[in-house]
Order: structure tokens, then sequence, then C-alpha cells
């Protein structure tokens, strides 16, 4: 893997020439990628910047997650298992939340139903 280093740097001009992007910092040519490239690394750099504020956010992420597991909502805000096992607790033990939404007695249980596929063929049979 290749390193580009950069310095620290105050404002950066990205611009095109030809089918290549540039970067500059004042006049000064730091960078230059072709057009698929820029494209693969601004991707790469969007997906690990997603994961940082993932972290830096995970509590709001885990209050909103179990807000949406207590009603029942089929919509998962995050990927991570660590987040989404505890927002599962706070779903289950937050009293404040519980009080939040007072149409769900504390008994009842809650969250996404799961759904089993059966191989083609076969039926479940009543009992």
């Amino acid at each position: 893997m290749a390193e580009i280093q950069i310095p620290k740097i105050r404002q950066v001009n990205i611009r095109i020439d030809g089918k290549n992007i540039i970067l500059l910092e004042g006049g000064t040519l730091l960078l230059e990628l072709p057009w698929d490239v820029a494209l693969a690394l601004a991707e790469a750099i969007k997906v690990q910047a997603r994961r940082i504020e993932e972290g830096i956010k995970a509590d709001e992420i885990i209050r909103d997650q179990a807000l949406l597991m207590r009603a029942g909502i089929p919509i998962g805000l995050s990927k991570n298992p660590d987040i989404m096992k505890e927002a599962a607790k706070e779903a289950a033990w937050n009293t404040e939340l519980r009080k939040a939404i007072p149409s769900i007695k504390s008994a009842e249980k809650f969250g996404i139903p799961a759904l089993i596929q059966y191989p083609s063929g076969t039926r479940m049979e009543k009992k």
C-alpha cells in the first residue's frame, strides 16, 4: 500500500485537470489522481468517517434504537452488534423509555418479530 504524506494544511483546493483530480495548497500540487482512483479514495474516507461518527454518537444511536425496538419498528440504526445489544438492554430496562411509550405495558413482549422460512415443499402442520 502506498503512503501519501500530506503536510498540515490550512486550505486545499480540489480541481479537475483533464481526467485527473488534483489537490493544491497555495498553488503547490499535493496529489494527482485519476478520476476512478479519486472516487475509490473518497468512498474509503467516507466509510472510515462514518465509523468514527458511529462511535462518537453511540449514545444517541442506542437511545434512538431502543425507542424503535420498544415501539416494534423493524429498523436497525447500526450494524455494530455492541450498539444493538446495548439498545436491546435499554429497550427492556430503561424506566423512562417505558414511561415515554405508555401504550406498551411493562409485561408485554416487544421488539421485531422474526420470520422463519422453511425449505420449499415442506409444510408446517398445526398441532
